[in-house]
């Protein structure tokens, strides 16, 4: 500019001096030719003295004029050129503008206060195409008038910038969109346009979302979850971690050390233990001895992990109810010990007394029968008919306790076994068992009724002794009938399959349904009916080591019915 401004004065400067030369030359041809006042050449160089005075001052207005135009000029250059500058300038920075606005990831677009828009960068223009001049409510959303809520129209009413986040279905996904608007005023300050960056924010919403749920599971956890600076500082906790150490606000703890939760010979304990584990890169996890507000103690379990910048994640669980758990565990497994040893005393008792049964009684039983024989046989003509009468009690005495040992052994086998299952069809089971009962009455008019295919996983001896037992009963409570009815089959109750054995005998009243599974428990005095005592006793053992239960039904003088269920892979039909 400088140098422009120079040439500029250099050819003014050779201007005027043509110019006065011209003039000087002029006025000396016209006095000289125009008005004879002498040659050309006087004129030109010995002027008159007035002459002179009228050049000079032609030539001195013409340098004054020739400044002033000189100067004028000057100014309108360095005007001009400082236009241009600016000019260059605004160019540059409107390059700059739109390339760093065209950088932009998210669209951008400037509107007028007509909401027509003068600029896109290249993310606006990819969205909806070129839509320079056109108004931003039409181009974009396809409306006539302004959006409610338009963060651009909120910004021309106040020229305070603004932000709103809309929710809108684009191609039937869920789309979350934020846009962001801020006024463009001129030197007057008054609003001219406005900017306005939009972006989807879809999946930043939805970590948000996600960091939501997840700050709620902390919250809803049991076990307390905190958040330790480097230096062991609390910078975040969940309301289970302080109420674990006895605090009813997390805000007592924010910004405490965990050194306050410890007393001082636990945290020298754990200190060489975590800071050992954290130096190997590791996480440390362990139990220890919690301290809480108000001064008591108790037992935790803690995991440690160590984050990138030095942070640590803290997890704290009370144990001092597994604690207990387990002493209580402990104490039941030493009653449990003694129980097992006082069973296996029992035991071996019950086998001694099975064997004193099996031997020791039936010995001198055996000698009473034999004797009882003996007399009748050698003394039969001698006896009378009381003598006939006592020698019949004995043999039925002998007879009477040979059952009821032979049914006390059952018991204990039934009590000792050991179960060997398998499936087993009971149907075909209990018509045996019928058919062997038949044979003492082949007169007795009988209505048996058997479901075909009912099967149980069981053992299968037991499973005879248990049907020999109920089917037993059924028949000999029958006995005195016309008609007898036994019915064995299976039914559906309380989405399980039990089985029954229903007869149509002498009954019995509901109060003893419970008593008549107890050992040597007899509603019925054995003159009316014979036997032991034990036989549902047995029941009773069978069903409970298969896992089962036993029930009974009556009404005296129309029968009764008993029911079981064998636990395992499920029977069926």
């Amino acid at each position: 500019m400088l140098s422009r401004i120079k040439k500029d004065r250099r050819y003014s400067l050779i201007t005027g001096s043509a110019l006065i030369l011209a003039s000087w030359l002029v006025d000396s041809f016209l006095d000289a030719v125009v008005f004879s006042e002498g040659t050309f050449l006087e004129q030109l160089l010995h002027p008159k003295v007035q002459e002179l005075t009228y050049r000079l001052q032609t030539i001195f207005f013409l340098l004054v004029f020739m400044a002033c135009a000189c100067r004028k000029s000057t100014k309108m250059q360095e005007t001009t050129s400082a236009l241009e500058d600016s000019l260059a300038k605004l160019a540059l920075e409107k390059s700059r503008t739109e390339a760093i606005l065209a950088s932009v990831p998210d669209a951008v677009t400037v509107q007028d206060r007509d909401f027509r828009i003068l600029y896109q960068n290249p993310q606006a223009r990819q969205f909806k195409g070129e839509r320079v001049g056109e108004h931003c409510y039409s181009a974009y959303h396809d409306r006539d008038d302004v959006c409610p809520g338009c963060a651009v129209d909120d910004c021309f009413k106040d020229g305070q910038p603004h932000r709103q986040e809309v929710t809108h279905v684009i191609d039937g996904q869920t789309r979350h969109i934020e846009s962001a608007a801020a006024p463009l005023v001129d030197a007057t300050g008054a609003v001219t346009a406005a900017i306005e960056l939009v972006r989807d924010v879809t999946e930043r919403k939805n970590r948000e979302n996600m960091l939501k749920k997840q700050f709620a599971a902390m919250e809803a956890s049991m076990d307390g979850i905190a958040l330790l600076t480097p230096a062991g500082d609390y910078l975040y906790l969940n309301r289970a971690h302080a109420e674990i150490y006895g605090y009813p606000s997390q805000q007592e703890l924010f910004g405490q050390s965990w050194k306050k939760l410890y007393t001082d010979e636990e945290r020298l304990r754990l200190e060489p233990l975590v800071f050992g584990a954290f130096e190997k890169g590791h996480g440390w996890r362990g139990e220890a001895t919690g301290l809480k507000k108000d001064g008591t103690l108790f037992p935790q379990e803690i995991s440690l992990s160590l984050l990138e910048d030095g942070g640590i994640i803290c997890v704290v669980r009370d144990i001092s109810e597994r604690r207990a758990s387990e002493q209580e565990i402990r104490t039941l497994n030493a009653s449990l010990r003694q129980q097992t040893l006082d069973l296996q005393a029992t035991n071996r008792e019950l086998e001694a007394f099975s064997y004193s049964l099996s031997h020791d009684l039936r010995t001198p039983l055996t000698t009473v029968y034999a004797a009882g024989q003996a007399l009748a046989d050698m003394y039969r003509d001698l006896l009378d008919e009381t003598g006939h009468c006592l020698v019949d009690a004995i043999h039925t005495g002998c007879e009477n306790m040979e059952q009821f040992i032979e049914a006390m052994l059952v018991l204990f086998r039934v009590t000792r076994t050991e179960l060997s299952c398998e499936e087993v069809d009971l149907g075909r089971v209990a018509d045996d068992i019928i058919a062997e009962l038949r044979m003492y009455d082949l007169q007795r008019s009988l209505d048996w009724r058997n479901q075909a295919g009912m099967t149980a996983w069981c053992d299968p001896h037991l499973a005879r002794v248990l049907l020999q037992n109920l089917l037993g009963n059924a028949w000999k409570y029958t006995s005195r009938n016309e008609h007898t009815m036994i019915e064995f089959g299976q039914r559906l109750c309380d989405d399980k399959y039990e089985f029954f054995v229903r007869d149509n005998g002498i009954g019995f009243e509901t109060s003893d349904a419970e008593k008549i599974f107890k050992p040597f428990q007899r509603l019925r005095p054995s003159s009316d009916f014979p036997g032991t005592g034990v036989g549902l006793a047995t029941v009773f053992r069978i069903v409970d080591r298969h896992g089962g239960t036993v029930r009974a039904e009556g009404e005296p003088g129309k029968g009764a019915s008993f029911y079981f269920t064998l636990q395992g892979p499920q029977h069926h039909i």
